[in-house]
């Protein structure tokens, strides 16, 4: 009868949810007891420390959340939940080949991408914003090509856009902004053709709007700004009639604004 605390009919603890429940100190190793919990959920809290490697006794876990948290350290050990399809795991793992969502954000993670996560290729949803993530984006995320949703902003990834991302054509959302981002936009993006969100504010990205673009007929938010873009703002973008939100500030833009971008509707 504990909030948060649910039973199977044969008295074993099979769900913990105390998200948001003002927890602190760190989780208890005897929580790898629990051997038959299928969900545990200790998001919004206040708990800190390393995850304990008893977690990795959870083989019948499904859903593992400890987001928004001040977790640091995540044990190897977890590799053995091979039945999580939704959760927030080490970047490490790279056999949960039926993870569907990984979100860490806010988790004050550091280091690097792991190049091997493109091995998680059931993933939907790769959501690692507001971390401290350095490198490039490694190129093996081209390989999760179910993903709808990539989020990275609000870290410190460096290098250019992979130019082989066209091959994810199932996102929806995009966004690399408030990074360190080079080079040019990937011609390839105009593959993404059920993309409708796509954001790379506050890059370095240079070069010219590709005119691929003009492809994602599903666009309705594109913020391009504070980078080094330049060249004259491509008129094609008045094409685009589902847009509601386009941002081209603090570039390198040249010339005139074009009057076809008066054929926009929606946009505020």
């Amino acid at each position: 009868m504990w909030p948060g605390v649910r039973c199977s009919a044969t008295g074993s603890v099979i769900e913990i949810d105390l998200s948001g429940h003002r927890l602190n100190g760190s989780i208890t190793p005897q929580i790898g007891a629990l051997s038959k919990l299928k969900c545990l959920n200790l998001s919004s809290n206040n708990l800190r420390g390393e995850l304990p490697s008893s977690l990795g006794n959870l083989t019948q876990l499904a859903v593992l959340d400890v987001s928004y948290n001040e977790i640091h350290s995540i044990p190897l050990e977890i590799e053995k939940m091979e039945n999580l399809v939704s959760s927030i795991i080490p970047l490490q793992i790279r056999n949960l080949k039926k993870l569907m969502t990984l979100h860490f954000g806010n988790c004050q993670l550091y280091g690097s991408i792991p190049p091997n996560i493109g091995k998680l290729k059931s993933l939907v949803n790769l959501h690692l914003s507001s971390n401290m993530l350095v490198g490039p984006i490694p190129s093996s995320v081209n390989k999760l090509t179910n993903l709808a949703s990539l989020v990275l902003d609000d870290n410190q990834l460096n290098g250019s856009i992979p130019q082989e991302i066209g091959r994810l054509t199932n996102l929806v959302t995009l966004d690399l902004s408030s990074n360190m981002l080079v080079g040019p936009i990937p011609q390839n993006l105009g593959k993404l053709s059920r993309l409708e969100s796509f954001s790379l504010y506050q890059n370095k990205i240079n070069g010219s709007m590709p005119l691929e673009i003009r492809n994602l007929g599903k666009l309705s938010y594109i913020d391009l700004s504070y980078n080094n873009l330049s060249g004259q703002i491509p008129s094609f973008l008045g094409l685009l009639s589902s847009f509601s939100s386009l941002r081209l500030d603090s570039n390198l833009f040249e010339g005139f604004i074009p009057s076809d971008i008066g054929k926009i509707k929606k946009s505020r």
